[in-house]
């Protein structure tokens, strides 16, 4: 399950009387009937690093966008027999999860049953069970690259590009497939919760209610400090790897600045469509923001067309903004870290020109890759824009490349010198923290209070003498009488 909402609607108890028995038979047939019933399958989630990949023979080539294939389709046949070579190792970026496409291109599943929101592809992971579309053992896998030196068979060569269509071929570890990664994923398993060595399955009060289910082991402060964070993360939860021979077809990255605002919840929400109208306050979207799944070939090369203007448009603008910056940069205002007063900014026009100019080189990059022959890299020019115009691989009158500015002085120049002024302001920083450290260890500290055992009564105060120079002083004695 992923969503409380959804667990605790499923999962409450009631008085077993007979009608309840009957609905709970009624379910139990329909969960075995019905290979779609949430209640038949768990989701697999790729480890950090790790991309999930589905074979080509079950799912044909162009795994984006929402899953529409008829389950049980096998495909034993190559569409390009000289392409794919080794067609029962081949595999495609991508995998069969449970959610919907949101308006940012991301698959995102909201917790509602499967029927309700159905497959997309994901990389991040895929569902697996019996009667779904990752049903065999390596239709879906999570895969990391493990070949530094590329295939022996293509001299020691990991990619092939042929007319723009790339292939990634070598050695991937294969991450172990386990229902144990979600404990509340195994509710209606009880044997299987109970062979997993950190979950079990017990009832829990929730909500004032009593939830039966599979629960994590750790509670309390250990589960606090997971949830932040902050625990012990093994690699794989101690899991070993496979080594597989794979043949990948790659997919690509995507920057979008006007990529819709993914919001955190569901987007039929309340909170969602305040943060979806709080976004545009924050300016265009940043590459380290972008939620979309990658993308495939095709569908990248059209996105490109569009896209491509905008980058240029935000990066022309960027450029300007932080060629201005550096003019002023040995005044600009520092940001005071003690929380006394904020500066302009200055790491942040850095990061925001170089993350840009970073994802402009990229996409760059995968556009001369894959953008040959009839798929030309050429984009519409839009007005003022400065991209690279030489009419080699455009039509007439569009833009040839993406202007990524690597070769502009003025803007080299400028980011130097936010550098330098934003180098200075740190070491200023640093000097008035180590003043204050050092007044402060100059402060007399007073003597420490004595401690006295229970029952002992502090010592007597002793008054201080009065000082003789204090008093008026005495009156001369008088002279004695002469005798008579």
């Amino acid at each position: 399950f992923r969503s409380r909402r959804q667990y605790c609607q499923t999962r409450r108890l009631h008085v077993l009387t007979p009608h309840v028995l009957a609905m709970l038979h009624g379910h139990l047939r329909e969960a075995l009937a019905d290979p779609w019933n949430p209640t038949s399958f768990w989701a697999v989630k790729c480890a950090p690093g790790f991309t999930c990949v589905s074979k080509l023979t079950s799912f044909p080539e162009g795994h984006d966008g929402v899953y529409h294939q008829e389950h049980g389709v096998k495909s034993m046949e190559p569409s390009d027999p000289d392409r794919f070579r080794d067609w029962l190792q081949t595999y495609e970026v991508g995998c069969p999860a449970r959610g919907k496409m949101t308006s940012a291109g991301k698959c995102k599943d909201n917790g509602d049953p499967v029927e309700e929101q159905g497959l997309c592809y994901s990389a991040q992971g895929f569902e697996a069970g019996p009667g779904l579309p990752c049903q065999e053992p390596d239709d879906c896998l999570c895969v990391k690259a493990d070949t530094p030196n590329g295939k022996l068979s293509l001299s020691h060569r990991h990619m092939e590009n042929e007319e723009g269509k790339e292939l990634l071929e070598g050695t991937y570890q294969v991450q172990e497939v386990s229902k144990c990664g979600t404990c509340e994923d195994l509710s209606f398993d009880r044997s299987h919760c109970e062979e997993c060595e950190n979950c079990v399955f017990k009832t829990k009060t929730m909500e004032g209610e009593l939830v039966e289910g599979c629960w994590p082991k750790d509670g309390g402060s250990k589960r606090r400090k997971r949830l932040r964070g902050e625990g012990e993360r093994i690699f794989l939860h101690g899991m070993p790897v496979q080594l597989k021979d794979l043949t990948v077809v790659p997919h690509y990255k995507m920057w979008d600045p006007g990529e819709a605002f993914d919001p955190a919840g569901d987007e039929d929400s309340k909170e969602a469509e305040d943060q979806v109208a709080l976004a545009p306050q924050q300016g265009s979207r940043m590459p380290y923001q972008s939620k979309r799944e990658p993308l495939s070939r095709q569908t990248w090369l059209a996105m490109y067309k569009e896209v491509a203007p905008r980058v240029q448009q935000e990066l022309d603008d960027i450029v300007q903004q932080t060629i201005d910056a550096g003019k002023k940069a040995r005044l600009m205002a520092c940001e005071h870290k003690l929380g006394k007063h904020v500066g302009e900014d200055i790491p942040g026009k850095i990061e925001k020109a170089t993350s840009m100019q970073n994802a402009c080189l990229q996409m760059q990059e995968i556009a001369n890759r894959i953008a040959v022959k009839d798929a030309n890299m050429g984009f519409p020019k839009t007005a003022g824009s400065r991209c690279t115009m030489n009419d080699r691989v455009s039509e007439p009158g569009e833009c040839d490349y993406l202007n990524c500015y690597t070769t502009d002085d003025k803007f080299k120049k400028a980011i130097a010198a936010l550098k330098k002024r934003n180098d200075k302001c740190y070491d200023d920083w640093e000097a008035t923290v180590d003043r204050a450290a050092n007044s402060c260890s100059k402060e007399p500290k007073e003597p420490p209070v004595q401690q006295l055992p229970p029952g002992v009564a502090p010592p007597a105060t002793t008054k201080p003498a009065v000082s003789q120079a204090a008093s008026p002083p005495a009156a001369p004695a008088a002279p004695a009488a002469p005798a008579a």
